[in-house]
């Protein structure tokens, strides 16, 4: 048995490598591309690319029945156009790489605000905080606040909280390394920036904003769904978000190439493996998701309203962050379905495809997090490697090596078949 296994592998790895070498960069160019706008909710990113991911699997040659687009809708704070920031009257910042917006931050005009650094060391209660908080003068200064996180663990809550009561007004907060964006279904009555470090001159005396802000209710969304009818209705399940985090004003977007326009890319790529392959033995599903960056939105709306019957389903594994397994890949839920997990590492071992597969428990960081929650086995696979681009401008396609990417599809194919 185990050498026949081995020797399926090695028939089927050249050309399933050639496939994904010459498939999967092209889509991960386009997903980034400008025209996408970091597939957000600016200039209608996500819209574009679903209308993008409906089409690849028509031209796949998926049965338009078999193809469905569930919408539904989600409020998100946004910055569609203006974004300025100058500090001392002359120093004009670049969003994305000197300071980033808090994606709940509200937008506004502010001209010549003198900054004051914001003390907090003498706060030991939520109360006394909000009374710190209704004496400052937000018509004529600028704070910074050095402590925040520190202040939250003090406090036993969190930086978001706090923000939330943040009166009107203009808020820095120094950041010693790297910017972070992310989603924000809420809206706060402060502007607050995260403003690198090395960007903060020792004279940082004034600031001048003008930040166009947008809060949309109900912004509509869509999950696409395509499907594969095997010879049991018994179902083996691809996922993965397509959706990131969009633009920060006109000009600044995230692209998202590692996260996760290489896992839409491998979702892709084994839609058409397995619409190739026509003999399928299950099922194959593959479900692109959205609103993952908003907090595992369309994940989540999925399971509350399936578009299949989810007692069919046999496995689920979740594809995020896919561009880079020099180090291996990590597995969520692998401790938890060990059977599975044990026979995802005997392919591996039989014919060394990554270096390394690691294994972590239950985590809700993932599309997969609410099917496991129906007690629906899955996996979260990610890759380990890459130059740490994460959730910031520097995400882009061509900082992706693609290094062990055909052999983590390989891995995929022949875990599958094995199931």
């Amino acid at each position: 048995m185990r050498h026949t296994l081995f020797l399926l592998l090695i028939i089927t790895y050249f050309s399933a490598s050639a496939q994904i070498n010459e498939g999967i960069k092209p889509i991960i160019d386009t997903l980034c591309s400008p025209y996408f706008s970091g597939r957000g909710y600016v200039d209608k990113g996500c819209e574009k690319a679903a209308d993008f991911l409906t089409t690849h699997f028509n031209e796949l040659g998926f049965d338009y029945k078999n193809i469905y687009t569930q919408e539904y809708s989600f409020n998100v704070n946004t910055f569609p156009q203006k974004m300025q920031v100058v500090i001392n009257d002359s120093q004009r910042l670049e969003a994305g790489i000197a300071y980033l917006v808090d994606a709940a931050s509200a937008g506004g005009h502010y001209r010549r605000l003198k900054t004051q650094r914001l003390a907090l060391g003498s706060v030991q209660s939520k109360e006394q905080l909000l009374q710190l908080f209704k004496q400052l003068n937000t018509n004529h200064f600028a704070y910074i606040i050095d402590s925040l996180d520190l202040l939250a663990k003090l406090l036993h809550t969190n930086r978001d909280l706090i923000l939330m009561r943040l009166p009107k007004g203009i808020f820095i907060i120094p950041v010693p390394k790297k910017l972070t964006w992310g989603v924000a279904n809420w809206h706060n009555k402060a502007c607050v920036l995260y403003m690198l470090e090395s960007y903060i001159p020792d004279d940082f005396s004034s600031i001048d904003i003008d930040i166009d802000q947008r809060y949309i209710k109900h912004s509509n969304q869509k999950n696409i769904l395509a499907l594969i009818p095997g010879k049991s209705d018994s179902m083996l399940i691809f996922s993965a978000h397509y959706d990131h985090l969009g633009k920060m004003g006109s000009t600044s977007y995230f692209p998202g190439a590692s996260d996760n326009a290489s896992g839409t890319a491998m979702l892709l790529m084994l839609a058409q493996y397995y619409k190739e392959k026509k003999d399928n033995r299950y099922t194959m599903v593959f479900i692109a998701f959205s609103g993952e960056e908003a907090g595992l939105l369309g994940s989540h709306y999925f399971i509350e309203h399936p578009l299949i019957n989810l007692n069919k389903i046999k496995f689920l594994t979740n594809i995020d962050i896919a561009g880079d397994a020099t180090n291996g890949i990590t597995v969520v839920n692998g401790t938890v379905f060990n059977n599975q997990f044990d026979l995802l590492k005997i392919i591996n071992s039989q014919s060394n495809l990554v270096p390394e597969i690691r294994s972590r428990g239950k985590a809700a960081i993932s599309d997969h997090f609410y099917f496991s929650e129906k007690n629906i086995p899955s996996f979260f696979i990610y890759t380990n490697g890459g130059k740490g681009y994460y959730h910031d401008i520097y995400d882009q396609a061509n900082e992706l090596s693609l290094n062990n990417i055909d052999n983590l599809y390989n891995l995929l194919i022949h875990f599958y078949s094995n199931l």
